[in-house]
């Protein structure tokens, strides 16, 4: 049998055993709750989260050799080297000397050997245009270099080689021989070249010769500078001559006059 106070308590057991029954479904709620946002930020991370870029496999097969510098340098090959020519002026005139700057350049990756004495490197003007059939050697910088010059160049990838050579507007033979005359007038072609260094040249430096007038020519009239053709009025210090046969007259009465007196006398 089950007492009054004992039916009294079951109601309160009834709903301990109840409680907690009733406060699970809010606990799994906030669990789905933060499964969710978990789950919608996880997608927002996979969406704006950076590609790595894929490994160069190219360049770990076969990596660039890396450069010795004390190794054996080679020669140089035209592949290896660039030569520029430039000028400090592209007109010309009688008694002015042309200034020409050479520039030899290594653009290879190693260092080479290349012989570059004067008479090898050398810059050749021409009359007319540089390769045409009718273009005229005119002067070049190899006629007067010493021929025993030794200029072995040691370049490092990007060293630069600077020379300096002068056009005295004269044109010059193989051998320096002297006397040679001017260059007329007209227009001229210099370039560039590496004696030895087959196909290696510069661009081609375009030059105007230009001879001026003499100061002593004629004027356009046709009659000399400075020659006066005004009469005695116009400032002319030459004296209208005499007339001869007025003196012959008066010698001729001053001799008949002498013999007149001679015959009078006694």
């Amino acid at each position: 049998m089950v007492s009054a106070s004992e039916k009294g308590e079951r109601p309160h057991a009834r709903d301990a055993q109840e409680e907690p029954v009733a406060r699970r479904p809010r606990r799994f709620g906030r669990a789905i709750a933060v499964l969710t946002v978990v789950a919608v930020s996880g997608v927002g991370v996979a969406v704006t989260w950076p590609r790595a870029d894929p490994p160069i496999a190219s360049a770990k097969a076969d990596p660039p050799a890396p450069v010795d510098p004390n190794a054996a340098a080679s020669p140089c090959t035209p592949e290896d080297l660039d030569l520029t020519l430039a000028t400090d002026r592209v007109s010309v005139t009688p008694g002015v000397p042309v200034g020409f700057t050479v520039s030899l350049r290594n653009e290879g990756d190693v260092q080479c050997l290349v012989d570059a004495p004067r008479s090898a490197l050398a810059v050749t003007v021409y009359e007319g245009e540089v390769g045409e059939p009718g273009a005229e050697r005119a002067w070049s910088s190899a006629d007067c270099a010493d021929e025993d010059e030794e200029r072995l160049l040691l370049l490092g990838s990007g060293d630069v080689d600077v020379t300096e050579t002068t056009w005295s507007d004269s044109r010059s033979m193989p051998g320096c021989t002297p006397g040679q005359p001017r260059p007329a007038a007209g227009e001229y072609t210099a370039q560039a070249t590496l004696a030895g260094v087959e196909g290696l040249s510069s661009d081609v430096v375009r030059l105007t010769y230009t001879v001026p007038e003499p100061s002593g020519s004629p004027s356009p009239s046709g009659s000399p500078s400075g020659d006066s053709s005004a009469g005695p009025g116009k400032g002319s210090s030459a004296s209208p001559s005499a007339d001869p046969s007025a003196s012959g007259d008066a010698s001729d009465d001053a001799s008949g006059d002498a013999s007149d007196k001679a015959s009078k006398k006694p």
